[in-house]
């Protein structure tokens, strides 16, 4: 009798001991599951603080501009909460770059206005600005890649600047390009809406100089490049926005015919004219849906 209860009490020691080291297992591999989730969570907590760098966009006024004449549409975007306010760069008659303002890359899609001291300049002078406004961003500033905006004569800038360049490695590299209003073959308006610069389905029907080179050079382009071109008509008869004819700024199409993404868009009305198009409310939602979608 006394050998039978040594040996329950024995097997009775082992079940516990094993009982023990199996429940010691499960709270460690238990323990172990917790650690993995706390530090799993603690791993995407982290990652959602690490902030992103957006493109920074360039915005351009046109013929005789001022700081007024893009600072409003940018004023609007950045209280929409779209944009930020960065920079303003100032270029003299001489070509020297100064620049104004604080620079945040981590701002979410920081815009910079860029005016030109002379903005009575030739298209050639203008091109050549530009460059330097950008080999000081590329350079100083660190920025890889811009979107740029420009009214009228700024989006004619624009496209020079875009064929003299191309994809050189000094300058940033230009993702997206918006043309507001942009006369890209002349400015010959027709009382009736015709004249000898309408369009045909190969192109204008009379190439200006300007138009010519532009045509000459558009292999330059990049082929990554995506264009917002818009247009204003007035709906006075003249099919234009009292400034630029549908025709030159839609003859935009030919220019850049060879990118990886074209778009146009015409507004009418009376606030689709020259001047306010950039102070119209609608051409603000379609400039900030082409550039920021996912915003």
């Amino acid at each position: 009798m006394k050998k039978i209860l040594t040996v329950v009490a024995v097997i009775a020691l082992f079940f516990v001991g094993f009982g023990f080291i199996f429940g010691t297992h499960d709270v460690a591999k238990e323990d172990t599951k917790k650690t993995a989730e706390v530090k799993k969570a603690a791993a995407v907590k982290n990652s959602e603080k690490v902030k992103t760098i957006d493109v920074p966009t360039l915005f351009l006024h046109g013929y005789s501009g001022t700081k007024n004449s893009m600072g409003h549409m940018m004023d609007r975007l950045a209280s929409n909460g779209d944009a930020t306010r960065s920079l303003v760069v100032s270029v003299t008659p001489q070509g020297a770059v100064n620049v104004t303002g604080d620079w945040d890359k981590f701002a979410k899609n920081p815009l910079i206005q860029v005016l030109f001291e002379d903005n009575k300049s030739s298209l050639t002078n203008q091109t050549v600005w530009l460059q330097n406004v950008m080999l000081k961003l590329k350079s100083e500033y660190h920025i890889p890649s811009v979107n740029v905006v420009g009214h009228s004569m700024g989006g004619v800038d624009w496209t020079g600047y875009l064929e003299e360049v191309g994809n050189k490695p000094d300058f940033p590299t230009v993702k997206k390009f918006v043309a507001i209003g942009s006369p890209f073959n002349g400015l010959e308006i027709g009382k009736d809406g015709k004249t000898a610069y309408d369009l045909t389905e190969t192109g204008p029907a009379t190439k200006t100089e300007r138009f010519a080179n532009f045509m000459t050079n558009k292999k330059v382009i990049p082929t990554t490049l995506e264009v917002l071109n818009i247009a204003g008509d007035v709906e006075d008869g003249t099919k234009s926005d009292t400034s630029v004819s549908l025709a030159s700024a839609l003859s935009g199409k030919f220019i850049f015919d060879q990118v990886a993404n074209y778009k146009e868009l015409t507004f009418t009305g009376k606030q689709a004219q020259h001047s306010k198009l950039h102070e119209n409310k609608d051409v603000d939602a379609a400039v900030s849906d082409f550039l920021w979608p996912s915003s």
